[in-house]
């Protein structure tokens, strides 16, 4: 069994430093990943230098030391919930050689040990990143679905010269994760291009829905990836259909099925370089979806791709959506509501990575911010209705990168990478609310 060793500390909070966009170490092949326009990007702590403020409180957390190979380097766990209620873990791990392996464990127990770990698939063009994280859907029927992306072909060495391509694959298994399928395909267009930057849910029909973003073939750059959709059909995928020709083309894409049943897919638009966060629905199971909306009109004109999506939670009836605008009246993460009432807007400097967790009755946003000596922490708010809390600092989480959450009964279930000095670890914790 992979142990869980919980312990207790109290911290104390401190003045956070200013903004860093800077991720945890790449561990996988997304860091040769081909990006837009990159060259017309500033980086991101150049958009803003806001005045740092302080966190108000700070919460014990029951802090999980997740036992890992420190010859390896973890990255992008994700945790997520059967119907039956078992926990699984997924991330991916690269070992000295190059070789990373899409990995997962499960919990009986809400996160307070896991079982074996489980390797889905092993090969050095694996992707796993803030912009595209490997998934493992949990289906109706008790199949399991991975979907991430792979290079086939991948260079053992340095990275080769030439436009990169890359494919959008999934595996299934049939028996809790015990064996899988080989990698296939998720769309059957054989021509060689950029897939990626994409999100995965299961449809209340317990069908697969996938979406990305793809190279569009002669483009003039201005239309350089278009958003795709494929679905299943008796667990089998469908070919690809065009749901937006004019798209943000290197940020991520969120999705979520509401209370309701409908599917919403969150992206970043692009209208003549305004670069909004805008919504499609589809109430028949992705068959057909509405036009495009924008969320929250922030006007942000940027010539360039920000590579920085959307994230999203069902909450009650409605949603929560989170992202980053750098629109010089409210430059921020901004919080805003299914029907587009912004709720709160975090403009320090430190802050990214946010992360949505909703329950019955509440919801937590999680971030990452930075602490006087430059580490990075977990702090967060919750939210009850349109009432928000202050901002709470997590104890046990100096060094946290790229967390993602559950929110079980009045606790959080968190996994994130741990900082090292060369190859980054894997941390679960929880937090009573």
């Amino acid at each position: 069994m992979i142990k869980i060793i919980a312990f207790f500390n109290v911290w104390f909070f401190s003045m956070v430093a200013l903004f860093s966009p800077e991720e945890a170490t790449k561990t996988n092949a997304d860091e040769t990943m081909p990006m837009c326009n990159t060259n017309m990007v500033e980086s991101v702590d150049q958009w803003t230098k806001l005045p740092s403020s302080p966190v108000l409180s700070s919460v014990p957390s029951g802090s999980s030391v997740f036992e890992t190979d420190s010859t390896k380097a973890y990255a992008m766990p994700l945790l997520t919930q059967t119907s039956k209620g078992e926990i699984l873990l997924s991330w991916t791990e690269k070992d000295e050689q190059g070789l990373v392996s899409f990995c997962l464990a499960s919990s009986k127990d809400k996160g307070k040990t896991f079982g074996d770990k489980k390797v889905i698939f092993t090969s050095k063009g694996i992707g796993n990143s803030r912009l595209m994280r490997a998934k493992v859907l949990a289906k109706k029927d008790g199949s399991l679905v991975a979907v991430f992306t792979n290079r086939p072909d991948a260079p053992a060495g340095a990275p080769a010269g030439g436009r990169r391509t890359s494919d959008l694959v999934y595996c299934v298994s049939k028996d809790a994760g015990a064996t899988w399928t080989s990698p296939q395909n998720v769309d059957s267009d054989p021509a060689k291009a950029m897939r990626g930057f994409f999100d995965a849910i299961v449809l209340p029909n317990d069908e697969i829905a996938v979406v990305y973003l793809k190279d569009v073939a002669n483009s003039t750059k201005h239309e350089e990836r278009d958003l795709r959709l494929v679905l299943t059909k008796n667990g089998v995928f469908q070919p690809e259909k065009l749901i937006d020709p004019v798209v943000c083309d290197c940020c991520n894409i969120n999705l979520l099925v509401d209370a309701n049943g409908a599917l919403h897919v969150y992206y970043r638009d692009n209208n003549d370089d305004i670069r909004d966060i805008a919504k499609i629905t589809s109430t028949d199971n992705g068959a057909t979806f509405s036009k495009p909306q924008i969320v929250h009109n922030d006007g942000w004109k940027i010539n360039g791709c920000p590579h920085s999506g959307a994230i999203s939670s069902s909450y009650g009836k409605g949603a929560l959506i989170a992202w980053f605008s750098g629109a010089e009246t409210e430059t921020g993460i901004r919080l805003v509501t299914q029907e587009g009432k912004k709720l709160f807007v975090l403009n320090e400097a430190s802050v990214k990575n946010p992360w949505i967790m909703a329950g019955s009755k509440q919801a937590v946003m999680l971030w990452e911010q930075s602490q006087a000596d430059s580490k990075s922490q977990l702090v967060f708010r919750k939210i009850n209705g349109d009432k928000v809390s202050e901002t709470v600092a997590v104890d046990g989480t100096v060094n946290a990168l790229n967390s993602t959450g559950l929110m079980l009964d009045n606790q959080l279930l968190l996994a994130h990478e741990v900082k090292r000095d060369k190859k980054n670890g894997l941390k679960i914790s929880t937090v009573a609310l």
